[in-house]
């Protein structure tokens, strides 16, 4: 029998659902990389921070070039801020949510296809960076011997990671595209929303 696109849909987003609510695993890699490389790749190793960093990138590919690049800049510079505050034992754990509180808030915005003004679209992407930050860092701290290259590595990388969405989307700019771009954003807006739920449920 053949599943209806909508079946489809909501099949990828339970899936996605059960990898976000897995239990917290340690950020490091067997190979010895070294501190730098581990903190660029932090982003793709857990989930919540992937799927909200890329609401981010998303986001900035919907914007102007100038402002594009902007946003990039503020989210990795607020990730960097935020995992030096995860090192000096500040902020708690309410960071903790700061990805989900990323999906929920960025990802209607992308579908929605919103572009407000750059100092309000860097000052969000920033608070949103300072929150990924420290959420990505806090777990991690303790086994981290090069704490300045972790967060080096880990603002580049976060930063990058908008900065080649916004290129490849310069590059390809069919209707196509940015439909999917939207679509995209109202699937994290829902991953984020149902994650909540359940993390808030103590799940």
């Amino acid at each position: 029998m053949t599943l209806t696109r909508g079946a489809r849909a909501l099949g990828a987003i339970a899936a996605l659902a059960v990898l976000l609510v897995a239990e917290p695993a340690h950020a490091h890699m067997d190979a010895d990389v070294g501190d730098f490389y581990q903190g660029v790749f932090q982003p793709f190793l857990h989930p919540e921070f992937l799927c909200s960093a890329l609401a981010i990138a998303l986001w900035a590919t919907q914007q102007e070039e100038r402002d594009a690049y902007v946003t990039c800049g503020a989210f990795g510079l607020g990730v960097g801020l935020g995992a030096t505050a995860a090192f000096l034992g500040e902020g708690g754990t309410a960071s903790l949510w700061g990805p989900r509180l990323t999906m929920l808030v960025i990802g209607p915005l992308v579908a929605a296809r919103i572009r407000p003004p750059v100092a309000v679209l860097a000052g969000l992407v920033t608070l949103a960076g300072l929150a990924q930050g420290h959420a990505a860092t806090a777990s991690d701290r303790d086994v981290v011997a090069r704490p300045v290259l972790w967060t080096l590595g880990l603002a580049i990388g976060a930063g990058l990671l908008g900065a080649y969405a916004t290129m490849a989307t310069q590059r390809f700019r069919a209707f196509w595209v940015q439909v999917g771009v939207r679509v995209a954003g109202s699937w994290i807006a829902a991953i984020g929303l149902m994650v909540s739920a359940l993390a808030a449920r103590g799940r």
